[in-house]
C-alpha cells in the first residue's frame, strides 16, 4: 500500500472528529451547521471554548480588568464541569446552549490562565490547576468503570 493511500484513509477516518470529537450516539452533543449542502457537526462546547480562549488571551494581553483574572480563572471552569458530570452521571442530556456557554466560560479562563502562569510564577493558578486536574481525573475514572 503506498503512503498516500495510507494517509488518505487515515484522513477519511479521522475526518468526522475534526470539529466534533463524539462517537455516533453522543452527536446529539453537538450543533448541525449547514454548509453547501451538507451538515457539518461541531462540538457544542468546543464551539465556546475556543473563542472563549481568543477572549481571555485578548483581555490578558490588553490587561483589561487584572483584579478579575483570579476569579474567572478560579470559577470559570466549574459550570463546565458541573454541567459535564450531570450529563455524564445522570440521564440527564443537557442542552448545548449551555454547553456552549460553560465553555465559554471554561475557555475565558483558560486564554487567561495560561499566558498569566506562563508570564508570572503564581502558585495560586497551579493549585486552581491541580484541583480541577484532579477533579476531571477522579471524574473520568469513575466513567470508564
Amino acid at each position: 500500500m503506498s503512503r498516500r493511500r495510507e494517509l488518505r484513509r487515515g484522513l477519511a477516518a479521522t475526518a468526522p472528529y475534526l470539529l466534533s470529537h463524539h462517537a455516533a450516539d453522543e452527536r446529539y452533543r453537538c450543533h448541525r451547521l449547514p454548509v453547501a449542502g451538507r451538515t457539518i457537526l461541531v462540538c457544542a462546547r468546543c464551539s465556546g471554548i475556543y473563542p472563549g480562549i481568543a477572549l481571555g488571551v485578548l483581555a490578558f494581553r490588553l490587561g483589561v480588568a487584572p483584579g478579575a483574572w483570579f476569579p474567572v480563572v478560579a470559577l470559570g471552569p466549574l459550570p463546565a464541569l458541573v454541567d459535564w458530570a450531570l450529563t455524564t452521571f445522570t440521564g440527564h442530556r443537557g442542552r448545548n446552549t449551555v454547553r456552549t456557554a460553560t465553555g465559554g466560560l471554561l475557555g475565558l479562563a483558560y486564554g487567561l490562565a495560561v499566558p498569566w502562569f506562563l508570564t508570572t510564577w503564581q502558585p495560586r493558578l497551579a493549585a486552581v490547576a491541580v484541583g480541577y486536574g484532579t477533579l476531571a481525573l477522579v471524574g473520568l475514572r469513575s466513567v470508564s468503570e
